[in-house]
């Protein structure tokens, strides 16, 4: 798995999916994680915009693979 490296890299690849929201793995390079969390939020409403919210994340080597399920009512 190829860790993504930019904020429209990760849009792209959001913006593009079409399978079910618990299949999806976002793997995000350490080096996008800033100390105020900017890309990630920007990243994060795109997630929103989908009807998709946050389910964990998992470590690896130099970047971390989110994990996304559809939003509850």
């Amino acid at each position: 798995m190829k860790p993504i490296a930019t904020v429209e890299e990760a849009q792209r690849v959001i913006q593009s999916y079409r399978g079910s929201p618990g299949d999806f793995r976002l793997p995000i390079a350490e080096e996008l994680l800033d100390p105020v969390g900017i890309n990630m939020a920007m990243i994060t409403d795109d997630i929103l915009d989908r009807g998709w919210e946050p389910d964990g994340y998992v470590q690896e080597n130099g970047f971390r693979i989110y994990k996304y399920k559809e939003m509850e009512a």
